[in-house]
């Protein structure tokens, strides 16, 4: 399955406590960083761990998009070819309506 991921803006996480970002209006609160395949979003996740997809210092550049976070956490989402928007939270995903 084809994958969008998409990380929270620092300005996001300040406020993330008691709000879900808008899943038509992603780009106000998360800055889209690839797209990519996995098996499933536990799968996507997995991927997105600093020490599996940026051993070598590949995130680098993500400064340069206002990102300070390398490894996939809470707050960041999963866009699957549906189109179905899944939010990172502590125990998993939450659908995004």
């Amino acid at each position: 399955m084809k994958y969008q991921i998409w990380y929270m803006k620092q300005s996001f996480i300040r406020g993330i406590v008691g709000s879900s970002p808008d899943p038509d209006h992603l780009s106000a609160t998360h800055v889209h960083l690839k797209d990519m395949e996995a098996n499933n979003q536990e799968d996507a996740l997995s991927r997105m761990r600093a020490e599996n997809w940026s051993p070598n210092g590949e995130a680098l550049d993500l400064r340069s998009k206002g990102l300070q976070h390398t490894t996939m956490t809470i707050g960041d989402v999963l866009v699957d070819e549906s189109d179905a928007v899944y939010l990172v939270t502590g125990i998993g995903f939450s659908l995004l309506e």
